[in-house]
C-alpha cells in the first residue's frame, strides 16, 4: 500500500500565510492615495531628485514604526522616512479651497436634519 500524503501545509505554514495575508489587507487606501498624491505632487514640482543619497538616523518608538508599517504596507525604514516625509512636504490645497467655498449655498438652502 502507497503511503498517504496530505497537500494540506502544516499549522505553522497556514498560520504564516494568514499573518501575511492580513497584514497586506491592512493597508489602509486613503492613506496609500495620500501619498501617491504627495510624491506625484512633489514630483511636478521638481522637490524629488530621483536619488536617495542623504542617510539619517533617528531613535523612534517601535510602536509608531509598526502602526506605520502596518496602515502603508511599506517594509523599509528608508521607504516609511521617505514617506513620511513626503506627505509633509507635499502641497496642502484643503485650506485654500475649503475658503473658496464659503457662499456657494444658495440662501434658500435647507438641510433636513
Amino acid at each position: 500500500m502507497a503511503a498517504c500524503t496530505s497537500t494540506r501545509a502544516s499549522p505553522k505554514t497556514s498560520r504564516n500565510h494568514r499573518r501575511r495575508r492580513a497584514r497586506r489587507g491592512a493597508v489602509d487606501p486613503i492613506i496609500s492615495a495620500k501619498l501617491a498624491f504627495a510624491l506625484k505632487a512633489l514630483a511636478e514640482k521638481g522637490k524629488l531628485s530621483g536619488i536617495r543619497t542623504r542617510r539619517m538616523s533617528a531613535r523612534v518608538d517601535p510602536g509608531l514604526v509598526k502602526a506605520a508599517r502596518m496602515k502603508t504596507g511599506l517594509k523599509t525604514d528608508s521607504e516609511l522616512i521617505n514617506a513620511a516625509l513626503a506627505m509633509i512636504a507635499a502641497p496642502d490645497d484643503f485650506g485654500s479651497w475649503f475658503a473658496a467655498q464659503a457662499g456657494r449655498l444658495p440662501k434658500d438652502f435647507d438641510l433636513e436634519l
